[in-house]
């Protein structure tokens, strides 16, 4: 066996040897050079390798760490690293500024957006978007919760209760102050988890959720098991609840949401109650609505629930998917059965249909279709403020089409990541390197 495979390897040899021979004669007689074209094939292909996607990006550079996040803010994008935060020039990406932090977000709209940024015993600052220089800070602060009209920031002198103080985003004017009870330290950072709605995808979570919003009408802060609610307005604490091993506790839509599932005949059996965070009267109460928080034989439910503030995402007990409104319980949209909700802010809802063929957009403000589009059967989809997002990884292609009627801004071929999202384009990366893509 050994030598049967010496003499093919020796054959072998000798082919490779006859080939070469041939191209070596081929040249000399006819005086073809094959190299420029193997060079503009190899320079080709590597071109194509670094593109961040087909349109290009406007500009592409290296930044110093992974990013997380790059917030559009105005004419700069924030990109967010750990350990680091750093804007560029959104036409030309150059370097505007970079400074130290342990976390970073954004906050305000328009003219009014600041960068929030934080350091372990150095306190919150907010920073101009365009020059870095620091508009105001909270010496004391070890957190903030970023929205477009209003900063949050956590102030924790003792190891006890905390101060939270609502701001002004563009000169840190105070709106209002409250001290809430317990130990707060551990909702410190940028926007940690209160108890309200999640998204219903995770493809683009870090984008999406650097987006400042609207401030909900009222907040569920996590303390030492219970949950206390304030009126995001006034800054009232209004009443603390406590959740129970069946149930889950959240304020959503200006609702103490209540939410419980018990182990029954091999599955869960579901109850909602909605409460008014005033008075702690029972508003509404359904039966046989799932909102997906629960797991397990158990039924516990370890997770919030799936949408907006003003909407739900929840599975009737005919398994038809409903968006569904938390300040009264009525049912918004009623998918037929094998539709499938897949994401939704406070305007829009996004349906795949037809076997996940097409994606169907609800306006959930006015009711009914806004439009629809055909989309690869296993496209993930996501809803901003200011473009849909539809990304089929399988096909290496990304489309972005306006909200409100569905009219296509970006078709674009990339595998990068979406790193952030405003209302002229896109900004994208791939390891390191960033990019501006700008829509049509």
């Amino acid at each position: 066996m050994a030598r049967r495979g010496a003499v093919r390897n020796f054959e072998t040899v000798l082919g490779a040897i006859g080939v070469l021979a041939l191209i070596i004669t081929a040249i000399i007689i006819t005086g073809w050079n094959p190299l420029p074209n193997v060079t503009d094939w190899w320079k080709k292909v590597a071109d194509n390798a670094g593109k961040l996607s087909e349109p290009q990006t406007t500009w592409d550079e290296r930044v110093g760490g992974q990013p997380s996040a790059a917030v559009i803010a105005g004419s700069t994008t924030i990109v967010v690293m750990r350990g680091t935060v750093e804007a560029r020039g959104l036409t030309s990406g150059t370097v505007l500024w970079t400074k130290e932090a342990d976390w970073a977000a954004v906050a305000g709209d328009g003219d009014a957006m600041v960068a929030i940024i934080g350091r372990r015993g150095q306190g919150v600052k907010a920073l101009d978007p365009s020059s870095g220089t620091e508009k105001w800070k909270d010496d004391d602060g070890v957190g903030a919760w970023t929205y477009r009209n209003t900063v949050l920031t956590l102030s924790c002198g003792g190891l006890t209760d905390c101060t939270l103080t609502a701001r002004a985003p563009k000169d840190g004017a105070q709106i209002w102050k409250v001290t809430i009870p317990g130990i707060g330290r551990t909702l410190n950072g940028a926007n940690s988890d209160l108890l309200g709605t999640q998204l219903a995808s995770d493809t683009y979570d870090d984008a999406v959720r650097a987006i400042p919003g609207a401030i909900p009408a009222m907040l569920g802060f996590p303390i030492e098991q219970r949950v206390q609610v304030v009126d995001a307005s006034t800054g009232k604490r209004l009443r603390q609840e406590e959740a129970s091993n069946t149930s889950r506790v959240v304020v959503v839509g200006g609702r103490v949401l209540i939410s419980t599932a018990q182990p029954k005949d091999g599955s869960c059996r579901y109850t909602l109650e909605a409460r008014d965070p005033s008075t702690g009267k029972q508003v509404w109460k359904k039966e046989g609505f799932d909102l997906h928080t629960s797991s397990g034989a158990g039924c516990e439910q370890r997770k919030d629930p799936a949408g907006a503030d003003t909407v739900l995402i929840a599975t009737r007990g005919d398994n038809r998917e409903v968006f569904l409104s938390p300040q009264d319980g009525r049912e918004m949209w009623v998918g037929a059965v094998g539709d499938e909700i897949v994401a939704a802010d406070s305007q829009y809802g996004l349906v795949k249909i037809d076997g996940g063929r097409k994606l169907l957009v609800v306006n959930l403000t006015k009711g009914g279709k806004a439009w629809e589009q055909e989309i690869p059967a296993k496209a993930d989809v996501a809803v901003t403020r200011w473009a849909i997002l539809v990304r089929d990884d399988a096909g290496g292609k990304v489309w972005a089409y306006t909200p409100d009627a569905g009219r296509l801004l970006l078709e674009a071929k990339t595998t990068s990541d979406i790193l952030g999202v405003g209302k002229d384009g896109l900004m994208i990366g791939r390891g390191r390197t960033i990019g501006y893509l700008p829509f049509a």
